[in-house]
Parts: C-alpha cells; sequence; structure tokens
C-alpha cells in the first residue's frame, strides 16, 4: 500500500504523528492492517477511525467511560474471549461504531505480530441470513468466506441481531456458530436495538441465553449522532 495524505490510519499512526512517513512510499503497516481488514469484511468508510463522545448533557457518559476501560486493555479483553452485547432503543448513538473501534484497536495492536489470516469479522446478522438463504442454490462468497473464517477468528461483531427474526433455519446456524465461538473461548460484540429481556422473543431461549447470561450488557440512551459533526 502507498502513504498518501488520505490514509485512515493517520489519526492512531505513531510514526504519522512524529512526521516520520514518506508519502507515496510502500507502507507496511498499511499494507498488512489494510488486509485484515479486507478479511474482516470491513467497508472502506468502517477502516475510518470514528470519534466518539457521550451526548452533552451527560447521557451515556458512563458507558462510555466504562468502554475506553475496555479499549486500553483491548487485546487481552478479545483474547481472553470477552463478550459485550450493546443495545439501546435509540439507532445511531454509538453501538456500531464503538464496536467497529475497538475492533480497529485490536487489529491496530496485533498487525506487526500476526500472520495475515482472518483475525476478526463484522457480520451484519439480517444481510447474513439473506445470503445465507441465497447460499442454498448458489455459491456465495460473502457466505464462504464467512464459514471459512467465522469459527476461529479473534473476533465477531453480530451487528443489528434480533433486529430481523430469522427462519428456523437461520437461527440454528447461528445458534449453531455462536455456541461454538463460545465453547471455544472466542469473543463476540453484539449490537442491538432489543433489550435483553425481549430478545428471547427474536432468537429463541437457547441463543438468548448464550446471549445474554455470557456477556456484559451495555445499555445506551443518547440521541441519533448520525450527520452530527
Amino acid at each position: 500500500m502507498v502513504l498518501s495524505n488520505e490514509c485512515y490510519l493517520q489519526t492512531t499512526c505513531g510514526k504519522f504523528k512524529r512526521g516520520g512517513c514518506d508519502p507515496n512510499s510502500f507502507c507496511i503497516k498499511l499494507f498488512k492492517v489494510n488486509t485484515l481488514f479486507d478479511l474482516a469484511l470491513f467497508s472502506e468508510v468502517q477502516r475510518k477511525r470514528i470519534e466518539l463522545h457521550a451526548d452533552s448533557n451527560g447521557t451515556d457518559r458512563e458507558q462510555f467511560v466504562q468502554l475506553h476501560q475496555i479499549e486500553v486493555n483491548i487485546e487481552n479483553f478479545i483474547q481472553n474471549g470477552t463478550n459485550l452485547y450493546l443495545y439501546s432503543a435509540n439507532p445511531g448513538n454509538g453501538k456500531t461504531s464503538w464496536c467497529l473501534r475497538l475492533a480497529q484497536d485490536y487489529i491496530n495492536q496485533i498487525w506487526h505480530k500476526t500472520e495475515l489470516k482472518c483475525r476478526v469479522l463484522f457480520i451484519s446478522v439480517p444481510k447474513f441470513f439473506i445470503m445465507l438463504k441465497q447460499s442454498l442454490n448458489n455459491n456465495n462468497e460473502y457466505i464462504e468466506h464467512i464459514k471459512k473464517n467465522v469459527f476461529d477468528c479473534d473476533l465477531v461483531i453480530w451487528d443489528d441481531i434480533g433486529t430481523k427474526i430469522g427462519t428456523e433455519f437461520e437461527m440454528e446456524n447461528l445458534l449453531n456458530i455462536v455456541d461454538s465461538r463460545l465453547s471455544n473461548g472466542k469473543a463476540n460484540f453484539y449490537t442491538s436495538n432489543i433489550f435483553p429481556k425481549e430478545l428471547i422473543e427474536r432468537v429463541g431461549e437457547r441463543l438468548y441465553s448464550r446471549i445474554a447470561h455470557l456477556s456484559t450488557c451495555i445499555q445506551f440512551n443518547g440521541m441519533d449522532k448520525r450527520g452530527l459533526k
């Protein structure tokens, strides 16, 4: 990867901050981090660091402090197989952004000591269900990539879980994956607009138990911040 003024690592790269980057030169860090993001199925937008702030009136301040504390120790947090469930009735108040930021921090901490293999996966659960159904009749690269990596990668971000009620086939697939990952001590981050007690109606008792009882649950109450600067 060639460096440019548009490099999305500028805000986190110590070398850049020290003025040690040579524009238009090959950067091994950018190459490796970008490859890890490719394998994680992060979009171009999801690779850029997002500045996250609680509402000015103090809403979610304690939640953000808690997540900042997790962020400081993110490598151990993920490698210890810890799970998070971030939920809110309000959209756009930081649930997915926090999960992406924690995953970005993790990749930034391990890039220099890892092979170029899938370490993180971002899975939109509604998209996963749609693609899973399509894969019954045709080969689907998205599903094949997930099947190849979902059991062994260090972290899976399950985005918008419970938003769509899956069929029995879809829910059994999801349950089997989550159950296997938990049994093997693999970390899972879940985001949802469903409160934990209501999740049972969306995902069933078995998956609900594994998510709600084995995760640190953090509720957001802040306003929708999408589009705000």
